[in-house]
C-alpha cells in the first residue's frame, strides 16, 4: 500500500472517531510534509519500506531546517519550535500505530523513537492593565465594538477554547452559565457572573445583528454570518495593537491561561479547574500551573530576600573624626 492511501484512510478514522476539524487539518498537514520527504528524499512510496532509520532522519531535517526555510507544505517559513517537532513525532507515532492496529503493518517502524525534549516554557498572562486597556479600545457604542467588548469578557470569564467560542448556541446560553461542546465533542457547562450574562445578553437582544433569523451561532461578523477561528484571530490582533499591548501575546489561548491562573489565585481547586476547562486529565491542566507558581513565588521573594537577610543595604552611620 502506498503511504499517501494509508495516510487517507487514518483520516477519514478521525473523521468517524469524532476528531476536530482543527485536529485533522493538523494531522493531514503534517502527515502529508512527511510523506513527500520520504518520496523526495528517501524514494520511499510504500508504507511497508518505512524503517526508524527514516523515521529519526525525518526529525532530523525538521529540527535543523535553517531560519527562513520552507519546512512545511503551507509555507510556514519561520523557524521550526521545539514544540512543533514535537508535534510532529506525535502525529507519526500515532499514525504508525494506527497502521499496526488495522493490521496495514506488522510491525510499528515508531515504536523506537522518543519524543524530544521540550523547554519549560511559562505563557505570559494578561494583567487586569491590560484586560482594561483592551475593554477601552472597544467602542461600545457601536454593534461591532459590543460584540468585541463582550467577546473579551466571555473568554476571560471562562476561559473557553476559540473553537468553542466560535460554536457557541443561542439555546446554550443560561442566564448564570453557558454550555460548550469540546474536544471529541464532549460537552461541558462553564459558569458566568452576573456581570458578565447582562452583556451576553445586551448583545444578543440589541446588538447581534445576523444575516439570517435562524442563525443559530451567537457571535456573528460585521456581515452578520458565524464568526470564524480567524476573524477572532484577526481581531485579538488588531486589539493588541488598538490598547497598545506589549509583553504578551492577545490571544484566545492567553485569555485561556489567565483564566487558569487567576481561578487558582482566589483559591479555586486543581480538579474543578480541569472539569472547567474540558481537560481530559488533571495533569493538563497543571501546564497551567506554571504562570501561576511563579507569580507566586515572586510574590514571595521579598520576604527570603538574601540581600534584606544580611543588611547589605542598611544606611551606615558615619563616623565623624574629631
Amino acid at each position: 500500500m502506498k503511504i499517501t492511501e494509508a495516510i487517507n484512510g487514518y483520516i477519514i478514522d478521525c473523521r468517524t472517531r469524532g476528531r476536530s476539524n482543527r485536529t485533522i487539518e493538523w494531522y493531514q498537514q503534517k502527515l502529508t510534509f512527511f510523506a513527500n520527504w520520504l518520496a523526495e528524499e528517501e524514494g520511499i512510496v510504500r508504507l511497508h519500506e518505512i524503517t526508524t532509520t527514516h523515521l529519526r532522519s525525518f526529525v532530523l531535517h525538521v529540527q535543523e531546517a535553517p531560519i527562513g526555510k520552507k519546512v512545511t507544505d503551507n509555507d510556514e517559513k519561520s523557524p521550526v519550535s521545539p514544540l512543533t517537532v514535537k508535534g510532529y513525532v506525535q502525529v507519526i507515532k500515532g499514525f504508525c500505530s494506527w497502521c499496526v492496529e488495522e493490521e496495514l503493518l506488522e510491525k510499528n517502524p515508531a515504536s523506537r523513537l522518543k519524543l524530544p525534549s521540550v523547554p519549560d516554557y511559562i505563557i505570559p498572562t494578561f494583567s487586569a492593565e491590560h484586560i482594561k486597556a483592551m475593554l477601552e479600545a472597544c467602542d461600545t457604542s457601536t454593534p461591532l465594538g459590543f460584540r468585541d467588548f463582550t467577546i473579551i469578557l466571555v473568554l476571560l470569564e471562562t476561559g473557553i477554547r476559540v473553537s468553542e467560542l466560535c460554536g457557541l448556541r443561542l439555546q446554550d446560553v443560561y442566564e448564570d452559565h453557558i454550555r460548550v461542546f469540546g474536544k471529541g465533542r464532549k460537552e461541558r457547562e462553564v459558569g458566568i457572573a452576573p456581570g458578565v450574562s447582562k452583556f451576553l445578553w445586551k448583545y444578543v437582544h440589541q446588538h447581534r445583528k445576523p444575516a439570517a433569523d435562524a442563525e443559530n451561532l451567537v457571535f456573528v461578523n460585521r456581515h452578520g454570518h458565524p464568526l470564524t477561528r480567524s476573524g477572532i484571530e484577526r481581531f485579538l490582533v488588531e486589539l493588541k495593537e488598538k490598547a497598545g499591548i506589549q509583553g504578551v501575546r492577545v490571544s484566545a489561548h492567553t485569555f485561556r491561561h489567565t483564566f487558569a491562573r487567576i481561578y487558582l489565585e482566589q483559591g479555586g481547586e486543581i480538579y474543578k479547574l480541569s472539569r472547567l476547562m474540558g481537560h481530559s486529565s488533571v495533569e493538563i491542566t497543571e501546564e497551567y500551573l506554571k504562570d501561576f507558581d511563579s507569580r507566586s513565588a515572586r510574590k514571595e521573594q521579598h520576604k527570603f530576600s538574601a540581600v534584606s537577610a544580611m543588611e547589605l543595604l542598611r544606611k551606615k552611620k558615619h563616623k565623624h573624626s574629631n
